[in-house]
């Protein structure tokens, strides 16, 4: 394990979802398991820091771990280019959007109150009750429901 760190802006709602289910209190950061998709982008796309680079002020933005790869010195593989942190969160909205539509998706037929749902899950991930954070899921909710049951007309 290396303990160097990149640093994501993600919206409110992951940078809390993260921190409450993939967070690790030893070291600080947000770790991911090996071999998850967020591993493979890093991989795929760290590489040294450019010479001059300054990181600037990390306070309000996420820490990731920089795992170790094979053939990839974390004290030099430590700095994901741009292109990489934009596919990096694209995966980890992937992945949330995954975990709400395994959850919730056994409500996507049934007439029940959405809004006792979406603040049941949020509580149970950590996510602050703020209106900004369950309009977010709660239209990730209603687009994953809408697929859902057009794919049941079709079938």
């Amino acid at each position: 394990m290396s303990h160097y760190c990149i640093y994501l802006k993600v919206p409110p709602y992951l940078d809390q979802w993260l921190r409450h289910d993939y967070w690790n209190p030893v070291s600080g950061r947000v770790e991911f398991e090996r071999g998850s998709n967020i591993h493979a982008i890093m991989s795929r796309f760290l590489r040294k820091e450019p010479k001059g680079y300054m990181r600037g002020d990390v306070s309000r933005l996420l820490p990731l771990e920089v795992p170790t790869f094979k053939g990839m010195n974390p004290d030099q593989h430590n700095y994901l280019i741009h292109e990489g942190q934009k596919a990096l969160v694209s995966a980890i909205k992937r992945n949330f959007k995954a975990v709400v539509d395994k959850e919730l998706s056994v409500f996507y037929s049934q007439d029940v109150a959405i809004t006792d749902i979406i603040y049941a899950f949020m509580a149970e991930h950590g996510i602050d009750n703020t209106p900004q954070n369950w309009e977010s899921i709660r239209q990730l909710y209603y687009r994953l429901r809408g697929k859902s049951l057009k794919l049941r007309q079709v079938n």
